[in-house]
């Protein structure tokens, strides 16, 4: 590097990007861009001003400028902001994302481009500029606004995926030249840095920061943090990850620090720096002669990207319960692609995966679509309108019915928060799986199957089908059943129903993909189109009754042999505490008086809802008992019904029946099974009136071995209602219909004395 021609390059750089960054604030256009036409102008394809003499040199620095923008972002990085955005910022980044993915690897197919090419093309395409649209949000005083802060929250959401996306790309781009082995070694490798990025970030780092933070002042915190900063990048590229990824992780440890605020406002100067130099390198890169050979594609992208992310996150946004109002003008926000895209953009060519016009390229598409955006945020409100004006009114009834303007605030309603986190935990591990499944299928089962078949095309359906029987149950498990806490916040509020259909949704199409990989080894035709023929099985196999018993038997074996030694303390101390009821004190009766004196419903009418997921265990009728009633019983003016359930199930009957005319609810009647039981001779019931829970054994050779609860004939032939089973150590309270019972359960059943006679006589209970 020569001193002298540096000295100058950076002079010239600097004087003329701080010129045109002066006439774009001007012109109030963002600073990114100034900086991308101050590198075109001082490019060598660009001959009337002066050049830059050593373009290499530059080249260091803007990687040095990704490191540091990489680092800033770190800083601003919080698991705590990711709880604070909520599940709408959730659904609206996922929704995106996927979309633009998708529609970008498809667009690159149809251009005829790459594989490489074609997934990392996808990655550009599937994220808004972050910088672009706060700058605009500033200019046009909207910061504040309901639909700037849902877009902003859905921006960090989306710059935390883009970081494992980058994670993604670089072990996908490296396992094309390994074997499979090694690519899993380098899974591994990964594995181990983000424990070692968890274990600094808790015990090492801050510790030490604390110990030293008497005796260290600003100049010194600079050193330091720049210091660790590039140590996480020497120890990311040892380990053969990406120099941007490291310098994130150390940003976000750095973040978790007490400093971490004061860290963020030092190095802020640093990183404005070297990032404009980074932008300043985009646009030398810019060549005027490949963008108009490649004219055609780079107007096809501008259009996919203006019209796929205004759509995508118009709908996302209404998908996750938000107006429509305020869905278009987030909507006409994010439909840019912007600082991020050049990150990975980076990465494809250091990693010499992706072809030399894309760069150019998608430089190019930013650069349009981030001029265009201001416009677009501008005439958000008239577009609205316009959109308002012209939709039909039973649609706009029925976006009205399901979004709310306050949505935000119910989706930060801690039932979300707890069903969004077993959403990502399940969809993490029946992904991890899939994948394996798919990998271990194709790269050794295929060729195993193919020889002994003697038929390479024979050898791959074989193989498919034998991978995609596998794949079912963790199809259906990745989907869930109707689980208490979804019906609950079903009925908590209507804006929460599209945001838990899109989260379905989204689980069905993650699925579709992976059938999609091994339906592709059979037929050759587009991969979305595959998706799409993927996800139409996949709606069978979740609904299909004898796959959702195989997977909730999974579930619980997984649980059983996870928890083993917990599960058999506490077994243990159910046998030595006689006050330790884990049936009993996991379950609840409440109860509702029906006040419609015109009310003449049978009990399937009223609970044939899906949000309707108590059991009614017992009509009271004057001084009639009618226990554990048949579907076919009416229930009529006066009646109180006694209904049994979870905590969660209880809750979300509550809120349904709450908001009906014809039925109160007494808040006094609200009480555990064990104080219920107990509590019935106290209101001088009769014995033959009283109900009952007693418990069974599924015995080898017993009917019912197999059998799922929906199947079984314990509530028409015996008047009993299964309310718990217990499989060697593990108890399950109110299993799931679909749940098969298996030799040796306990069966726990709860009936009146007619119940239990009947059980005597059949073989089931002892006399």
């Amino acid at each position: 590097m020569n001193l002298d021609s540096f000295v100058t390059d950076l002079a010239l750089i600097l004087v003329t990007a701080g010129i045109i960054t002066i006439i774009f604030k001007k012109l109030k256009q963002p600073l990114v861009l100034g900086y991308i036409v101050a590198g075109f102008l001082i490019s060598p394809n660009f001959s009337y001003l002066p050049t830059v003499v050593a373009q290499e040199d530059i080249t260091v620095w803007a990687d040095i400028g990704v490191i540091f923008l990489m680092f800033g972002l770190g800083l601003e990085f919080s698991f705590r902001k990711i709880a604070a955005v909520g599940a709408s910022a959730f659904t609206i980044a996922v929704t995106v994302m996927a979309f633009m993915i998708l529609v970008g690897s498809g667009v690159g197919s149809l251009l005829g481009w790459g594989k490489m090419d074609c997934i990392f093309l996808g990655g550009m395409l599937s994220m808004s500029s972050t910088m672009i649209i706060l700058k605009s949000y500033e200019e046009y005083n909207l910061k504040k606004e309901p639909f700037a802060q849902l877009v902003l929250s859905a921006l960090v959401i989306e710059d935390i995926a883009g970081i494992f996306m980058l994670i993604i790309l670089s072990t996908i781009s490296v396992g094309q030249n390994i074997s499979g082995v090694e690519m899993t070694g380098h899974i591994a490798l990964m594995i181990l840095y983000l424990v070692i990025w968890l274990l600094m970030g808790i015990y090492i780092i801050p510790s030490m920061l604390k110990f030293i933070s008497h005796m260290v002042n600003d100049e010194m915190l600079v050193i330091i943090s720049t210091g660790l900063c590039l140590l996480m990048v020497v120890i990311a590229n040892w380990i053969g990850f990406s120099s941007a990824l490291g310098a994130f992780m150390m940003g976000s440890i750095l973040a978790g620090t007490v400093a971490g605020v004061r860290i963020e406002r030092l190095m802020k100067p640093i990183k404005d720096l070297f990032g404009a130099i980074f932008f300043i390198s985009v646009g030398m890169l810019i060549v005027p002669e490949l963008l108009i050979h490649y004219i055609g594609p780079i107007l096809l992208i501008c259009a996919v990207v203006i019209l796929g992310q205004i759509l995508s996150a118009t709908f996302g946004i209404i998908f996750s319960g938000q107006s429509l109002y305020t869905a278009i003008r987030g909507g006409f926000s994010m439909m840019q692609i912007g600082e991020f895209s050049f990150i990975v953009a980076t990465l494809g060519m250091s990693l010499g995966v992706i072809s030399d016009y894309l760069y150019p390229i998608i430089v190019c598409v930013s650069v349009i679509t981030a001029f265009v955006t201001p416009v677009f945020i501008k005439n958000s409100e008239k577009a609205y309108r316009f959109i308002n004006r012209k939709l039909p009114t039973r649609v706009k009834v029925a976006i009205r019915k399901n979004t709310s303007d306050r949505q935000s605030e119910h989706a930060m309603d801690p039932d979300w928060n707890e069903y969004i986190k077993k959403v990502a935990i399940r969809t993490f591990l029946c992904s991890t799986v899939m994948f394996v499944m798919y990998w271990v299928g194709t790269r050794y089962l295929e060729p195993i199957v193919a020889d002994a078949v003697n038929s390479h095309i024979a050898g791959n359906f074989i193989t498919a089908v034998i991978i995609l029987v596998f794949m079912a149950p963790f199809a259906n498990f990745m989907h869930g059943t109707n689980n208490a806490l979804f019906v609950k916040l079903w009925v908590k509020h209507k804006s929460n129903r599209l945001p838990l259909l899109t989260l379905k949704a989204l689980r069905i199409l993650i699925a579709a993909c992976f059938m999609a990989l091994v339906l592709r080894k059979i037929f050759h035709i587009p991969f979305v189109i595959l998706v799409l023929l993927a996800a139409i099985p996949i709606v069978f196999i979740i609904r299909s009754d004898y796959l959702n018993g195989v997977t909730i038997g999974m579930e619980k074996r997984f649980a059983a042999n996870f928890s083993e030694r917990t599960l058999a303390k506490e077994k243990r101390e159910r046998g030595i505490r006689s006050d330790f009821h884990w049936l009993d004190e996991s379950l609840y009766v409440t109860e509702f008086r029906i006040t419609d004196p015109e009310f003449n419903k049978t009990i399937y009418d009223m609970t044939k809802r899906r949000d309707f997921v108590v059991t009614i265990i017992r009509i009271i009728r004057g001084d009639e008992y009618i226990n554990m009633p048949s579907a076919d019983e009416t229930v009529l003016h006066g009646d109180v019904l006694q209904m049994l359930g979870t905590r969660d199930e209880v809750d979300a009957c509550t809120i349904l029946l709450r908001d009906a005319e014809e039925i109160e609810y007494t808040e006094t009647k609200d009480m555990i099974l064990k104080d219920y039981i107990y509590g019935q001779r106290f209101h001088g019931l009769r014995m033959e009136d009283e109900l009952l829970c007693v418990p069974i054994r599924i015995q080898t050779g017993s009917p019912y071995v197999r059998t799922s609860i929906k199947n079984s004939d314990f509530r028409p032939k015996y008047r009993a209602n299964v309310i718990g089973i217990e499989r060697g150590d593990l108890p399950m309270v109110s299993p799931d219909i679909g749940t098969l019972m298996q030799k040796d359960d306990i069966v726990w059943l709860m009936g009146g004395y007619e119940m239990v006679d009947k059980l005597i006589q059949g073989g089931l209970m002892d006399g």
